[in-house]
């Protein structure tokens, strides 16, 4: 294919971007980058009471954090309403629109549909028939100086240069009102591709219901962009192998229309969060360390004052175990309150039972004049314990775990230990030999 591909996004700002538009936008992209042609945004903004400027900044946010640069725009259509007003007058000294006046005098534009067959060779589809005669004349020009969504598009394709239109398949409906569009202005016709669309797990289309939809909720739970930009692309497209994990180049590479899928694409929170946790283990704690700072003080813990090394050992240990972001959060809490959340099952599995309080007291007494408080002395100090007691190591290391981080599952013990500090950890024990052994008793909560 020749390198005269010009292909477009066209959003409109009446809300966040979709995860199906976003979608549609990285086709769009990966197609011009493959075909080393042009990506141009554009803002369908003519909708004056839904459209807002803090949709478009969102979209703009979105489309820049995702990685998709644009090459042209963003256009805006209501800066444009005198280039539509031009082009509908045209159409009505032509003879194939005319004015219509409402019942306050107020005048609009409506165009003429011909009768006859409409045949769109859709890239994805085929062939797809349409009877116009069952398509009634249609306002393109609104009394208020607004265009209508089918001819503002037309218009604003024909004069940027757009040669491929790749948009989701609901807008099929839309294409033999854009094509008479494009016939009675003599304007060349570019080829259409639609997409199908994404439906939620539970085979209905994808909404609110299902869970984040737009890709702003996504980067708030900590998803990492590249993560979510390979889970989209395989969402009704396949590289022609099983491949799964396939990076930005590569996509480029290998995107054509060709292997985009006929039907509906199903959207998997399983599969995203597996595929971001790939993408995880695979960045270098360097460069997950700053994004993490980042996240943690947007969630409200603050961690200016921490020394990058502490941030980098904690992502380290971390690493194999956490999906997104605020997974890491989630299991790593502990370490930044000082009231704990203690697990009732855990607490009663590993901490009711007889003898335990006793146990912990010498683990106490066996780590506290450790002088280096690192994993390893540590581990030195508690093989020792074991020895000592005659018990093997995993009689220690679940109550430790339970009375240091409140849950019955954590990253290695020793690291977490070392990461938790001193003071903080014979502080925790101190507190669970003196109010959770024993008889058992509901616990929520508590300040350590």
């Amino acid at each position: 294919m020749s390198s005269n591909v010009k292909v477009r996004f066209a959003p409109s700002p009446t809300g966040y971007l979709h995860i199906g538009g976003a979608r549609t936008a990285l086709f769009n992209w990966l197609f011009a980058r493959h075909n080393k042609g042009i990506f141009l945004l554009r803002i369908e903004d003519t909708d004056q009471q839904r459209s807002t400027d803090e949709a478009t900044e969102a979209i703009l946010d979105s489309m820049k954090w995702l990685g998709l640069d644009w090459d042209e725009g963003p256009y805006f259509q209501s800066k444009r309403l005198s280039v539509y007003k031009q082009h509908a007058e045209k159409l009505v000294a032509l003879g194939k629109a005319f004015y219509d006046t409402d019942e306050e005098g107020r005048k609009a534009i409506r165009f003429k549909m011909q009768d006859g067959t409409t045949e769109i060779n859709d890239l994805i589809h085929g062939t797809i028939t349409f009877d116009a005669s069952l398509i009634e004349d249609f306002v393109i020009l609104k009394a208020d100086g607004f265009p209508t969504y089918n001819f503002a598009c037309v218009v604003d394709d024909a004069e940027m240069g757009i040669t491929h239109i790749i948009r989701g398949d609901d807008h099929i409906s839309n294409t033999p009102k854009q094509m008479a569009l494009y016939n009675a202005f003599g304007f060349k016709m570019p080829e259409f591709a639609h997409i199908p669309m994404i439906l939620g797990e539970d085979g209905s289309r994808l909404s609110k219901r299902h869970g984040a939809t737009s890709v702003t909720e996504y980067r708030d739970r900590g998803y990492l962009p590249h993560g979510l930009v390979n889970f989209l692309a395989l969402l009704g497209w396949s590289p022609g192998n099983d491949q799964e994990i396939i990076s930005l180049q590569e996509m480029i590479e290998k995107f054509t229309l060709k292997r985009v899928n006929k039907t509906s694409a199903q959207f998997n929170n399983t599969k995203l969060d597996w595929m971001n946790g790939q993408y995880i283990k695979n960045t270098p704690v360097e460069q997950l360390t700053p994004a993490v700072k980042a996240f943690f003080g947007k969630s409200g813990i603050d961690l200016t004052a921490t020394p990058a090394a502490w941030i980098s050992s904690l992502v380290k240990l971390h690493q194999e175990r956490f999906k997104t972001f605020q997974d890491l959060i989630n299991q790593t809490r502990f370490f930044f309150t000082d009231a704990i959340e203690y697990d009732q099952a855990a607490v009663d599995k590993f901490l009711k039972k007889d003898g335990v309080g006793e146990l912990l007291k010498e683990v106490r007494a066996a780590i506290a004049p450790v002088d280096n408080f690192g994993q390893k002395h540590l581990e030195d100090a508690l093989r020792g314990l074991t020895t000592k007691l005659g018990v093997g190591f995993s009689k220690l290391a679940q109550p430790i775990r339970v009375a240091i981080t409140g849950k019955s599952v954590s990253a290695g013990i020793f690291e977490t230990m070392e990461l938790l500090g001193r003071e903080k950890v014979l502080n925790r024990l101190d507190y669970t030999t003196k109010h959770l052994c024993g008889k058992s008793e509901a616990v929520k909560s508590t300040t350590v």
